[in-house]
């Protein structure tokens, strides 16, 4: 009990920020390449709890500097995953995003219909919680209602807006001929251009991105770093709708 009246309110705080700090943790390296390394962590933890109970003198030292040099390790293992999280931190918005409109999805709805009737490529991407003004400044700044027409103009094969991205935020059409990272192409090489910065985009922000392939009329949809691909209409209505949509 004197235990339990000793503890104040800043250390509550700081046990609660830092069981966060190590869950995260935990999570990132499941979903990366570090899951098979976070078990080789657990188990030199574990050799290290006994080394140090049985007074293992020679051990435990040799395994705290392996513990120091792993750190720096760590970091340049896992470059690329921490610039993106750094990223995704400096960029996350504390407002939630804009909603889209009944008669703004079915624009959207008919103009991707259209282009797969007719296998025209395109790219759109949604914007959700974290900011894409940095990519609609590398497009031509459009600040339109979303229309169906207009989409088509854009990714009109004969259009020299056709072959970049169209970015909707705040329920607009803010730029077109917009370009997305494609990082990494060798690793899926048996994808073209446009699903690759779909993929590429999805892993470093919130956006939904859908895309329509020229070769086979067929829709993707791009969303946290995962392809979905040959999606319906109705599938296509239904994500967005529950994304974007609040009655």
């Amino acid at each position: 009990m004197r235990i339990i009246h000793q503890i104040t309110f800043s250390d509550i705080v700081d046990i609660i920020i830092i069981s966060c700090i190590i869950y995260y943790l935990i999570i990132f390296l499941l979903q990366t390449k570090g899951f098979q390394l976070l078990k080789g962590i657990l188990i030199l933890f574990i050799i290290t709890f006994f080394a140090q109970f049985f007074h293992l003198t020679t051990l435990h030292w040799v395994l705290e500097k392996v513990f120091a040099l792993g750190m720096i390790a760590l970091v340049i293992i896992f470059q690329p995953e921490l610039r993106n999280v750094l990223r995704k931190l400096g960029t996350e918005q504390l407002l939630p995003f804009s909603t889209l409109h009944l008669f703004q999805i079915n624009q959207l709805i008919e103009a991707v219909k259209y282009f797969c009737e007719n296998k025209i490529g395109s790219t759109i991407v949604l914007e959700r919680t974290t900011p894409l003004g940095s990519y609609t400044e590398s497009g031509v700044k459009i600040d339109s209602n979303i229309d169906k027409k207009l989409l088509i103009s854009i990714f009109n094969p004969g259009s020299p807006l056709h072959d970049g991205a169209v970015i909707i935020r705040h329920n607009r059409i803010s730029a077109a001929g917009c370009i997305l990272p494609v990082e990494e192409v060798k690793e899926r090489g048996f994808l073209g251009t446009r699903h690759i910065s779909a993929i590429k985009l999805s892993e470093e922000t919130d956006a939904i991105v859908i895309v329509t392939s020229e070769e086979t009329g067929k829709i993707s949809i791009a969303e946290g770093g995962n392809l979905y691909q040959d999606i319906s209409i109705e599938e296509l209505r239904k994500r967005i709708e529950k994304s974007f949509h609040r009655k």
